[in-house]
């Protein structure tokens, strides 16, 4: 099961605890097919090199000579003065840009429930804060073609590929899927889950250890994890954020309003 303390064994510590606890309820309240260890080790591993095991939820902002060049960027949807840091990259795996805050925002209206449901181009701040942590790690795995498939395959490489646009941190996604694979098979070392598989013990977690860690994973039952109700079609659900309306009294109560005020002008003459 995922729980906050199989993060506190994968990360080894017990820091960052809102925040685990923010990825646990946001990925039970999704469901499938994060219920699927050999799914759920993959996406892990990507979100502790991406979030540096929990430490960041935005993009460090210097601005660096790449972020200063997303300001007027087409292909990011940041057309609007400002949008470049305004919609710089948030959450455990980062959303970055105007158009890819609107996506994740329609997204979100149909994998939701109405009532459970941010305008994240309004309010971009959001994905950092608890009640919806984790949301694009949800949308980024469900909506990037063929990346479950590739967690279910146990392809680290192209699940590394699909989420970072090439290998950059490889070697550190690797050593987190190491870590997060035992943890959730019960094993405090890569030698002991050799020794239990009859693998070479030498503690060096290569191609086989690593295809018999997903082997084991695919083995496992899935995690027990809250089941969320249908998509609704987004033209069945209202608007977000739509601004109030403004309090009008009832036609019954402006007549009777309008009789008082007569009645005290006739008594005033």
């Amino acid at each position: 099961m995922l729980t906050v303390e199989l993060l506190d064994t994968i990360t080894g510590n017990t820091a960052m605890r809102d925040r685990k606890a923010a990825l646990v309820k946001r990925l039970a309240g999704f469901g499938a097919p994060f219920d699927e260890p050999a799914v759920l080790a993959q996406v892990l591993a990507q979100v502790m090199h991406e979030s540096g095991a929990f430490r960041y939820v935005r993009e460090v902002w210097g601005p660096t000579k790449a972020q200063a060049g997303y300001e007027g960027r087409a292909d990011l949807g940041n057309t609007q003065p400002g949008d470049g840091k305004r919609f710089l990259g948030r959450d455990l795996i980062q959303c970055t840009g105007r158009a890819n805050y609107r996506d994740l925002t329609a997204w979100w209206i149909r994998a939701a429930a109405p009532d459970d449901c941010v305008d994240f181009e309004w309010d971009p701040d959001a994905l950092e804060r608890p009640e919806w942590l984790g949301a694009a790690v949800v949308w980024y795995c469900m909506t990037r073609e063929n990346l479950i498939r590739y967690c279910r395959e146990g392809n680290i490489e192209m699940v590394t590929r699909k989420v970072n646009g090439g290998l950059n941190g490889y070697a550190d996604r690797l050593g987190w899927y190491d870590k997060t694979a035992l943890a959730m098979l019960s094993y405090a070392s890569v030698r002991d889950f050799q020794q239990a598989h009859g693998l070479a013990v030498d503690g060096v977690s290569g191609p086989k250890t690593r295809a018999a860690m997903h082997a084991a994973l695919l083995a496992m039952a899935p995690m027990v994890l809250t089941v969320k109700p249908p998509l609704a079609p987004v033209e069945a659900l209202p608007k977000i954020h739509a601004p109030a309306k403004p309090a009008v009294a009832p036609k019954a109560s402006i007549l009777a309003m309008i009789v008082r005020a007569l009645l005290a002008m006739l008594k005033g003459k």
